[in-house]
């Protein structure tokens, strides 16, 4: 790309506000690794700029010895993910901090230069980006569709349109938090008319 614009912001997002330019796509990720547990589970879910779920992904990773390797293997999982979906314009929302911080201040952590190196790699070959580090909240639901692949021994990778039927409940919340939000920024909401009806 000729000009790749970079943002990197450490501040944390509130669970219910995740908006995003129109044209830009938001990534929310989230990983399970515990310590001595040969496998992980990732999973990632991106959303529309209306905050509709539009696809989400599980994968399933073995022989994964530390948390900084689950999280760097987590991370150009799902950015290799964006690429291959063609995501141009994608904020990305986790909550790995000290990889976010990494990135934006690499002079403070010198221990994370391997894996600062490999993420700004990937990231190069998006239009635009951002990094956002998000609350445990934000990413609950992204975090139980990780934790499935050791919980639930579902260690069949996959990506899918929307998201996982078994979570409706937490999405559904998302999205009226959502649509909450939009009638309060504007003082009312034609729901057909945002296309969250």
């Amino acid at each position: 790309m000729e000009h790749t614009e970079e943002r990197v912001s450490r501040r944390e997002l509130p669970s219910s506000h995740h908006e995003v330019p129109e044209g830009w796509f938001l990534c929310e990720f989230d990983f399970d690794w515990n310590i001595g547990c040969d496998t992980m589970g990732g999973a990632w879910v991106v959303k529309n700029n209306r905050g509709i779920v539009l696809e989400h992904s599980r994968r399933a990773f073995s022989g994964v010895k530390s948390r900084n390797e689950a999280k760097l293997k987590v991370w150009l999982w799902v950015l290799e993910s964006m690429q291959s979906m063609k995501k141009r314009k994608v904020r990305f929302v986790s909550t790995c901090g000290d990889f976010v911080e990494a990135i934006e201040r690499p002079h403070l952590w010198p221990a994370l230069h391997y894996e600062v190196s490999e993420i700004k790699k990937e990231l190069h070959a998006f239009e635009a980006w951002e990094l956002r580090i998000g609350s445990w909240e934000s990413v609950i639901s992204i975090f139980f569709i990780a934790q499935s692949v050791k919980n639930l021994g579902l260690i069949q990778s996959y990506v899918a349109a929307g998201h996982p039927r078994w979570l409706d409940y937490l999405f559904a919340n998302a999205l009226k938090m959502v649509v909450e939000f939009f009638v309060k920024a504007v003082g009312k909401c034609d729901c057909s008319a945002n296309g969250f009806c």
